[in-house]
């Protein structure tokens, strides 16, 4: 048995950014999770302590009379106040949202891809997002569970697509041989095809999904190879 070194080139290499999936392309409306607790700028700490709890996040957002976030506190903004507050209970009783909230808020549009809500994330070094509808209301956040999980669902996404592709009637795949993983939108083919066009015309159908590692083998060598 062959193994795969197509036209003397190893296929081990990423599709062009154009025929390549992208990362993270589901709409941020699709993975964010919604509805999101929220509070306002007159509200309480004890008030925030409540919604923050409930919530099950890290980051409150803080939003203005029509909806809008307009700033974000942290559980670590509550938990320096309660610390460094000296003065006793009443003291904290009187810190609002306001007081300790981050703004302006760092938000997402509902219709950006996830990616871009990734690379937005990473350029303000926050890690979770208020996401905003085309009025600029809130409507969900996404945190990074919601981010990493949309990864994760993409990459089995593309698995699949692939793995039907190479499984097209007439593919010249061999029964059981076939193995395909897909990782950060990188598909590894794995297996073997009955000729060595076979293996080729496969590979080509997969690159076109998305960038490629293969690792095929043929059992008849039917290119000839160019000497000239």
């Amino acid at each position: 048995m062959n193994h795969s070194m197509l036209d003397g080139t190893p296929s081990e290499s990423f599709a062009d950014p154009g025929t390549a999936r992208a990362i993270g392309s589901a709409p941020v409306r699709d993975r964010m999770t919604r509805p999101a607790i929220t509070v306002v700028p007159t509200s309480d700490f004890a008030t925030m302590v409540t919604a923050i709890t409930a919530s099950r996040r890290d980051v409150l957002p803080v939003v203005s009379p029509e909806g809008a976030p307009i700033g974000v506190v942290s559980a670590s903004d509550l938990l320096a106040a309660y610390a460094g507050d000296e003065t006793g209970r009443d003291r904290r009783a009187e810190l609002t949202a306001g007081d300790l909230m981050t703004s302006p808020a760092v938000t997402v549009a509902q219709d950006r891809s996830v990616g871009e809500a990734v690379r937005l994330a990473r350029q303000a070094c926050v890690h979770h997002l208020p996401v905003v509808d085309g009025d600029g209301r809130l409507i969900g956040m996404l945190s990074p569970h919601d981010l990493l999980d949309s990864l994760r669902t993409d990459d089995e996404a593309i698995r699949t697509e692939a793995l039907a592709l190479a499984l097209t009637p007439g593919s010249g795949v061999v029964p059981g041989s076939l193995r395909v993983r897909c990782e950060r939108g990188h598909v590894v083919l794995a297996g073997r095809t009955r000729s060595r066009a076979d293996a080729a015309a496969l590979c080509l159908r997969v690159a076109a999904v998305a960038g490629l590692t293969d690792h095929l083998g043929w059992d008849v060598d039917d290119v000839t190879a160019d000497t000239t």
